[in-house]
């Protein structure tokens, strides 16, 4: 990786610093020049003719309307630099309480992650969506894409390239900038409706723009909504999700591999430990009598019983206990029957744009954005977790190890007759509880997001200097509601009933088909309602912003031409607010009959999520020069060179100082060399810092304890960091936030060229490189342990591994608990190259415009860095960092080659168009399954996808002016995504789950 060197730094800053400081002097000597002055992202100079310097793909709304997308993530995800979007409605399954769900996309520019994108309104940052997700084992944040009406917008602009001097923190990977229509006139009103062939899901959209001018031309007002309702569809729809159990969809190596199976084991049958019990005969399953197991063959009755039961006594009804360890693999449930694939959405977008011209000079503007969304999807009913498990009491009704008669005589009609009292005793026993109680119906969720922006500025010119002051407040609200959801200790209360109304967890589910979710055999509703509750998730973000920029592209002359100067200030804050209800959060925790009251929530199948708050204030500065060096000289058709600097201080984590250096080399007018080089920086987001220690149970090897000598001398090398034992039982794992945290800072570097061969066709090509330091990780658990071992090694102990006294068996002391917190860790390299071809031929049938878009990821090479070197200094394989280290191309939804193309034709009266879009993604390993064949191990590879789109509009349509009408159809050929090892059994990451989609629009201009 370059590195820019100190001096070269220095330099950049006093030039510039020079040239904003004299640009005063200057702009009094300089006459006004007559050039139509906008702002293109990549360039803070309005009106500057250097941008294309940089890299930038843009598309209008031809283009936009082409790509066929019906939402603000399906426009990007038609953008092949557009890495996996990890925020999305389904995400392949992973929609649980702790993520972001709803109506939502991310940007994710490079695959270098949510949060390493800058996302721009108009030139000014927009407000993160509330809720985190979860990238390489961090929370992370991102824009939600959909909050913007593709309708709505005149362009979008990318920016493939480092653009921290230009536009501060974030801009890791390079910017993303929607710009809106602001200058229309007239009134529209467009009315579209789409469906999926053969499901329900379809798609109806009403949206109007209206545009006037009024005070004499004075004032200008533009006013544009957008309403959408779209109707979801359930995963049991599609073959491809409707079964979790994906063995029959995989390829004949893989046909019998279990990895392809995400059934849960976590059942509708329950699994029981009595206590009391010897420890050889104390667990026990509920079953049917009869089923096919597994593997094939027939079980009966002759198998139930068992254990404290005489072989054959177990049956009960249609089901049975039996004194079994964990469940045959064919009673794992098939939970997409009742999973929601694509949620219902209703979602309203408003957008509003006023300018009013003050003097010649000077013009006051507002825009104002309002953004709403509700969706509605369903979720199985969720399991006892490990960490909320109950502890039934003996006298319990329904229990077939209860009490001969309840305490007011009641003979118990529901003790397993011919039970020995020297085993199970006449007052019964107690048992520890683990099932899905699927019988209480799905899990409702219903998200309510809301956003809105406000912006009001000046902006005006003095003598050839532009400048553009704005006050800016948006801020964005998620409402994550869950009901019919379990309370644990009112379920607990309900199962400890000694009468007929207490719930009953014997029932089983559905005999006929061991593997179903539906129950067919539930309690009485009376007997569910008592702990029936609700849940909250509800996040709130803000910012506000005043900034003051000013730029003159002529500020003096260089033998190349007009020298130009932007400068600019401004201040920012954020803010996060996550207030969850009090079941969640740990205010009412379940304690009292928890078997392991480590989880502080109460809500059934949920980790604690707690609350949280920060803020943060920024202060920044920056200076850009655009400097024509030379033209018109042999060999030197044009040299430019771009120089910008940028300073920010943080309220939090400090104060940082980027630079940026980019060159554009025309040695003749249709060709181009461009280079750059610059410095930038991710800020840890407010999660990252302020999360507090949220708590769960698991497992952990003692890696001290194990590597342990007959002398009692721990003893590090490759083997004791590899091997940490049996494991250490069901200890508290704390995860939190840390203020410490430093930025991610990264360096960037791009060459390229672009050609015109022939009128109208443009080739370009651009390699680059990002490589990330300081990148925010967290350790595993494993990984702590191994920390401590190195730390005993050097005669201390790691104080993030909290142990219990020192016992016989335990030498060291038994893990308790182990605190971790977010860190800098890693190393990131991150190479790649984008292709591009634009051809524009104009024919008697009119004008053919065709475009290809690719983008190559060579490397996405991860190096150990902070504590995770530490280990593997100390002498451990890489491997013990799982994919947190080395090139993971290829694999973790990360295809080397992702494209598009399009093609457009518009005839030469302007009656007919038509365009034809096709979108390429490649190949991907799925690490998650593996074989090895002959001594090497091979993963499932995902294969590509190629899917097209058409669309053929006529204007005018039955002779009425101003009248337009669209139809088309996506996903062409009907293809279904590729079977990926996820819930639904594809990489929503990476592919649309969207069928054969038809589609017709009229839109009506007056």
């Amino acid at each position: 990786m370059f590195k820019l060197r100190k001096i070269s730094e220095s330099m950049v800053i006093a030039f510039s610093g020079y040239l904003i400081a004299s640009s005063y002097a200057f702009a009094q000597e300089e006459q006004s020049k007559d050039v139509e002055r906008i702002s293109v992202v990549g360039s803070n100079i309005k009106g500057s003719t250097m941008t294309s310097v940089l890299p930038i793909t843009e598309l209008n709304a031809e283009d936009i309307a082409t790509t066929g997308a019906l939402t603000g993530d399906e426009l990007l995800r038609s953008i092949p630099q557009i890495g996996a979007v990890g925020f999305t409605g389904t995400r392949g399954g992973d929609t649980g309480t702790n993520a972001a769900r709803g109506d939502i996309g991310s940007v994710n520019l490079r695959s270098i992650g949510e949060g390493n994108t800058l996302v721009l309104l108009n030139g000014r940052r927009m407000v993160n969506h509330p809720i985190t997700q979860t990238n390489f084992g961090v929370p992370v944040t991102s824009v939600n894409s959909n909050t913007l009406p593709v309708s709505g917008l005149a362009r979008v602009e990318v920016l493939r390239d480092g653009a921290g001097a230009l536009y501060g923190a974030d801009a890791v990977a390079g910017v993303v900038n929607y710009v809106t229509k602001t200058d229309f006139e007239g009134a529209n009103l467009n009315v579209r409706f789409g469906a999926e062939q053969g499901t329900n899901r379809n798609d109806f959209t009403i949206s109007g723009n209206k545009g006037i001018e009024f005070n004499d031309g004075k004032s200008f007002l533009m006013i544009s909504a957008n309403y959408d309702k779209k109707k979801g569809v359930m995963a049991s729809e599609n073959d491809f999700s409707s079964n979790q159990d994906l063995r029959s969809r995989a390829p004949e190596e893989f046909a019998d591999d279990t990895d392809f199976d995400n059934r849960s084991s976590l059942e509708p049958w329950a699994d029981l430990h009595f206590i009391g019990l010897d420890s050889s005969i104390d667990d026990y399953i509920i079953r049917p009598v009869n089923y096919l197991s597994d593997s094939g063959n027939q079980v009966d009755a002759t198998s139930c019983g068992g254990g404290a039961l005489a072989s054959g006594a177990g049956v009960l009804g249609d089901v049975c206990l039996e004194a079994a360890g964990s469940h045959d693999r064919a009673l794992r449930p098939n939970r997409n029957e009742e999973r929601t694939l694509v949620p219902d959405i209703d979602r309203l977008n408003l957008y509003v744009n006023f300018s009013h011209q003050l003097t010649e000079e000077l013009e006051f503007y507002n825009e104002s954005t309002y953004y709403s969304s509700k969706t509605e999807r369903q979720w199985e009913q969720s399991a006892i977790l490990s960490n909320g498990t109950f502890d039934v009491p003996a006298d319990s009704y329904w229990n077939p190890f209860g009490p001969v008669t309840f305490a007011d005589g009641r003979v118990n009609p529901n003790r397993i007759a011919g039970l020995d009292t020297g085993i199970v005793p006449e007052e019964g026993l107690a048992y520890n509880l683990i099932i899905r109680p699927t019988d209480v119906g799905p899990r409702q969720i219903e998200v309510k997001s809301t956003s809105f922006r406000f912006l009001n500025g000046l902006r005006g010119t003095y003598n050839n200097w532009d400048w553009d002051s704005g006050l800016l407040y948006s801020e964005a609200k998620t409402d994550d509601n869950m009901s019919n959801r379990i309370s644990s200790p009112l379920l607990l209360a309900q199962l400890s009933l000694d009468t007929p109304d207490a719930y009953n967890p014997f029932t089983g589910v559905n005999p006929n088909d061991p593997a179903s979710i539906i129950d067919l055999s539930p309690n009485p509703q009376s007997s569910i309602d008592p702990f029936l509750t609700t849940a909250q998730r509800s996040a709130t973000t803000k910012l506000t912003l005043v900034d003051f920029k000013a730029s003159n592209p002529f500020i003096f002359e260089l033998p190349g031409g007009d020298a130009g100067i932007a400068f600019g200030f401004e201040w920012r804050k954020e803010e996060l607010v996550e207030d969850n209800s009090d079941n969640f959060d740990g205010s009412t925790p379940f304690v009292e009959g928890n078997a392991n009251p480590v989880n502080g929530s109460s809500l059934q199948g949920s980790s604690i999520r707690l609350d949280v708050s920060g803020e943060r204030k920024v202060f920044s500065a920056f200076g850009e020069l655009a400097l024509p060096l030379l033209a018109d000289l042999p060999g030197v058709y044009n040299l430019d060179m771009q120089l910008a600097v940028r300073y920010e201080d943080f309220s939090d984590i400090g104060n940082i100082t980027r630079p940026k250096l980019a060159l554009s080399w025309f040695p003749v007018e249709s060709f181009q060399v461009r280079a750059a080089a610059s410095k930038g920086f991710r800020a840890p987001n407010l999660i990252q810092l302020n999360s507090p220690g949220a708590t769960l149970t698991t497992s952990v090897d003692d890696f001290a304890e194990n590597s342990l000598d007959e002398n009692g001398e721990v003893v590090v090398n490759t083997t004791t960091l590899s091997d940490g034992g049996p494991g250490n039982g069901n200890y508290n794992l704390s995860t939190a936030g840390n203020t410490e945290l430093k930025p991610e800072k990264s360096e960037n570097i791009s060459l390229g060229f672009t050609l015109q061969p022939l009128d109208g066709l443009t080739l370009t090509y651009d390699w680059w490189e990002v490589e990330t330091t300081d990148t925010v990780g967290v350790l595993s658990d494993e990984n702590i342990s191994r920390l401590d071992l190195i730390a005993r090694a050097n005669g201390s102990s790691n104080p993030d591994v909290i142990r219990g006294e020192v016992d016989e068996d335990n030498p060291l002391g038994e893990i308790v608990q182990i605190n971790r917190r977010y860190e800098n860790l890693n190393t990131r390299t991150i190479t790649g190259y984008d292709i591009s071809a634009n051809y524009v031929l104009n024919t008697t049938s009119g004008r053919f415009e065709a475009m290809l878009n690719g983008a190559r990821t060579l490397k996405f090479d991860q190096a150990a860095g902070g504590d995770a070197l530490t280990i593997v200094n100390a002498g451990a394989s890489e491997d013990v960092l799982g994919s947190d280290v080395g090139d993971i191309v290829g694999t973790s939804s990360i295809p080397e080659w992702q494209a598009t193309a399009s093609l457009k034709w518009k005839s030469t009266d302007d009656l007919w168009g038509a365009g034809v879009f096709v979108k390429y993604v490649g190949d991907v390993l799925n690490t998650s399954v593996s074989k090895v064949v002959d001594s090497n191990t091979i993963f499932y590879n995902m294969p590509s996808q190629t899917r097209v789109n058409l669309s053929v509009t006529r204007n005018d349509f039955l002779g009425y002016d101003g009248l337009r009408f669209t139809l088309g159809v996506n996903n062409l050929a009907d293809k279904e995504p590729p079977l990926a090892d996820t819930a639904f059994g594809y990489d929503g990451s990476l592919h649309s789950s969207r069928g054969r989609y038809f589609y017709t629009s009229a839109n009506y201009s007056f």
